[in-house]
């Protein structure tokens, strides 16, 4: 295709031309002739479009550009100021969610955090007071022996105290320095479990022997409550634990049991479960509601007063220390209960074989 100006309409022309072949004979052409004014005329039309459009697309795009980073900033200037509100200790600022796009998928993460510092919060003021009488509580079972240790040692030395009621004296003053003794050690051993600092030495032992001899360790705190205790494990079942600590532990939830039982039976049985040695102790006392099940294992949570047969309870914190325990040596322990039912303690403990250990 070639252009000319052709001289007859004034004006360029494309021509094109095609050539006739016959073979490889040349018999002649056909020639096409086509005015291009037409052609530019369409052309430069369809670029002046463009260039419109273009603009227009362009202006759009800045403004809508505008109003979404408008939009956006808004969007994270809310979320700076809740987060300033959170931490002024706001918790419970909230941020309307949209999951469409990533800051939507933020304040999502932020209402769950400020739920979760919220509840963080109330648990941590929960605990505050339940310290506080802890603290309160502790005091009185401290003072309560001091005073006694204090008033009988001073009638010892000033020979106050009746030649014949010395030896009843002692054995006092010897009961309220072991009620002392038991509270520091049990608040030291949580200390100890908390900071990692506990050391087990577990070993393989038979649970029949193991819960017939704390049974007959205890008889006589269960008979002043007018209890009786029964040892239920078949003789040739073993444990893997440390001897000591599990000790602790059975000690620990039979002496609560004889706490809030009387007149009952209390049951420590023993059993295997595939690859765990089962422990249990059942009471026939006056049981727990659903409320003082959840509490129980926490460390400031103490029984009810009117629950107790002392002045001011236990101190709250031996029922933790079993369950960390429990945990240290890789088991769990869970209670049941209703209320006039009694209650049952279930210790689970991994059973490593001769091939484990």
């Amino acid at each position: 295709m070639t252009i000319k100006v052709d001289s007859r309409f004034n004006q360029e022309m494309s021509v094109v031309y095609v050539p006739i072949m016959n073979g490889e004979s040349y018999l002649g052409a056909v020639i096409l002739n086509a005015p291009i004014s037409g052609t530019e005329k369409v052309v430069g039309t369809i670029n002046q479009y463009m260039f419109y459009a273009i603009l227009i697309s362009i202006l759009v795009a800045l403004i809508l550009s505008f109003l979404m980073s408008k939009l956006q900033v808004n969007r994270i200037n809310k979320l700076r100021d809740a987060t300033k509100r959170v931490t002024r200790g706001d918790y419970e600022t909230r941020l309307k969610e949209n999951k469409v796009d990533e800051i939507g998928e933020l304040a999502h993460d932020f209402n769950r955090m400020t739920e979760n510092l919220a509840e963080s919060r109330e648990e941590i003021e929960r605990q505050e007071r339940r310290r506080r009488q802890f603290i309160t509580d502790v005091s009185h079972e401290m003072r309560t022996p001091l005073t006694t240790i204090s008033g009988l040692t001073e009638g010892l030395v000033n020979d106050v105290i009746p030649k014949s009621e010395t030896s009843r004296a002692i054995k006092l003053i010897d009961t309220e320095a072991k009620r002392l003794t038991k509270l520091v050690n049990e608040n030291l051993d949580y200390e100890r479990i908390q900071a990692n600092k506990i050391v087990l030495y577990p070993t393989k032992f038979g649970v029949h022997a193991f819960l017939d001899l704390l049974s007959e360790q205890l008889e006589p705190l269960a008979r002043e409550k007018k209890n009786i205790l029964i040892v239920d494990a078949p003789l040739d079942l073993e444990v893997y634990a440390d001897y000591d600590r599990l000790t602790q532990i059975v000690m620990n939830i039979v002496k609560n049991s004889i706490q809030f039982t009387e007149n009952g039976t209390i049951t420590l049985r023993g059993y295997k479960d595939y690859k765990e040695t089962i422990l249990q102790i059942h009471d026939t006392g006056i049981g727990m509601d659903t409320e003082e099940l959840e509490q129980i294992w926490e460390r400031f949570y103490k029984a009810d007063i009117s629950r107790t047969n002392t002045a001011f309870g236990e101190s709250g914190i031996g029922l933790s220390i079993v369950r960390q325990l429990v945990e240290i040596h890789g088991g769990s322990v869970t209670a049941e209960s209703e209320p006039g039912s009694g209650s049952t303690f279930t210790i689970r403990l991994p059973f490593y074989g001769d091939n484990d250990v």
